[in-house]
């Protein structure tokens, strides 16, 4: 099957709704970094579209008068401290085939609501990560047209 359950000592990536979590300094999201932290002495990785799709919602809340510029300067402040503190895991060449393989097996509907996840389960998988995420039902059907010789593993972090 190519969903598995990310062994305990395995280096995570993290999903967004992970990394938003995080961002907002949620405790339950930091015991689970804790944890990650002292079975692995690493924190979770975040793969590069997370920044991308952070920042992209803050500039969307910014342009439709959702939130005044210094609460998006406060907020692009944030990521960038969790990106200097995380490792951000690219997407390079292996990941782009990844996603190519999958992608080219979706539905249209599916292509149109999942292709975040899709890259950045490509971009976890790629870079030899499991996947820390809240949506196991969503990174299951990406799973589901993995090619046979790769496994995408996760972790469910919820609260």
């Amino acid at each position: 099957m190519p969903i598995v359950e990310s062994p305990p000592d395995l280096p995570l990536a993290i999903d967004n709704n992970v990394f938003t979590h995080l961002r907002n300094k949620q405790p339950y999201l930091l015991e689970y970094v804790k944890k990650h932290f002292v079975n692995t002495r690493r924190l979770p990785v975040i793969p590069s579209l997370i920044l991308f799709e952070s920042n992209f919602g803050i500039q969307k809340a910014l342009v439709t008068n959702k939130i005044s510029a210094e609460q998006a300067a406060f907020q692009i402040q944030e990521i960038n401290k969790l990106a200097s503190i995380h490792t951000v895991i690219d997407f390079n060449q292996k990941a782009a085939e990844i996603a190519a393989y999958i992608f080219a097996r979706l539905s249209k509907s599916d292509k149109n609501q999942h292709w975040r996840d899709l890259f950045i389960a490509a971009t976890a998988i790629a870079n030899n990560y499991g996947l820390a995420t809240q949506n196991k039902r969503d990174m299951e059907l990406i799973a589901s047209h993995l090619p046979t010789a790769l496994d995408l593993r996760i972790a469910i972090w919820k609260p």
